[in-house]
């Protein structure tokens, strides 16, 4: 009974260092997917949960912890868009396709059109599994690697006397930022959009909205001088930081959304 209770505590403990590892993850995956379910059809979010057996927020985190587990290997790789140096998605980062937007693209088009009916549950589960991951992260503002000719300079950021470069920062600015709020707060603050809004926004396809992202995020490279420390950031640094965050959780949501409404609705 001892050795259980120790094994079920390192379990526990490994467990958390993965969603300290992983705080984007922690806070937007999960806050991305809850964004989405308030504007499934009835039908997309019953078909959703027919095959997921829960809630599409329960597994917007699935592919962090499996990516490194064998058969599952190969998805370690789809958390990203790589971009040319004229902000178009390359679909790979030398010989190996490390891409989010192209896995996303695959997915949809293997399944629209009703063709998931021809598939096996098990494989309906898994692909929804990963379109409600790599929407989410094709949207965080560290997950866009720019070519090297880009020029951009990433500079770090002081967070409780810790060192966080851009893609640490990003990820774990959810958490950061508003470590008291709870979904429902965060849903608030994000969900503001008007039915209109969200046609335009979803407007396009995963490639289109990979090169919008790209265009913005260029912007999150200068919010702060390299060193800054959290606590000195100006108001208007930290609202900078807000508006960035709560408009990618929405989008992503949105979009997530209009990809299983469009795949799982008749």
């Amino acid at each position: 009974m001892k050795n259980k209770f120790i094994a079920i505590v390192l379990s526990l403990a490994a467990l958390l260092g993965v969603q300290r590892a992983n705080a984007w993850a922690l806070w937007g995956h999960h806050l991305i997917a809850y964004v989405a379910e308030q504007h499934l059809t009835p039908e997309a979010k019953a078909n959703c949960e027919h095959y997921l057996k829960h809630k599409v927020t329960h597994y917007s985190l699935w592919q962090d912890y499996w990516r490194n587990s064998d058969p599952f290997k190969e998805i370690t790789h789809w958390h990203m868009n790589y971009i040319d140096k004229d902000f178009n998605t390359v679909g790979k980062k030398g010989n190996i396709t490390r891409d989010a937007v192209t896995q996303i693209e695959r997915i949809v088009k293997e399944m629209e059109k009703g063709k998931y009916k021809q598939m096996s549950d098990s494989m309906v589960m898994v692909n929804l599994k990963l379109l409600i991951h790599m929407v989410g992260d094709m949207h965080t503002p560290c997950h866009v690697g720019y070519a090297k000719e880009s020029g951009y300079k990433i500079s770090s950021l002081i967070v409780n006397g810790k060192k966080y470069n851009h893609h640490k920062f990003w990820d774990a600015a959810p958490q950061v930022m508003h470590p008291k709020w709870n979904a429902d707060k965060y849903l608030k603050a994000c969900d503001t959009y008007s039915p209109k809004q969200i046609k335009k926004i979803v407007k396009g396809n995963p490639t289109k909205w990979g090169k919008q992202n790209a265009y913005k995020m260029v912007k999150t490279f200068y919010f702060w001088e390299k060193g800054t420390e959290l606590k000195n950031l100006t108001e208007e640094q930290r609202k900078q930081i807000d508006d960035v965050m709560f408009e990618q959780i929405a989008y992503a949501g949105y979009r997530l959304a209009n990809i299983l409404n469009k795949i799982m609705s008749k």
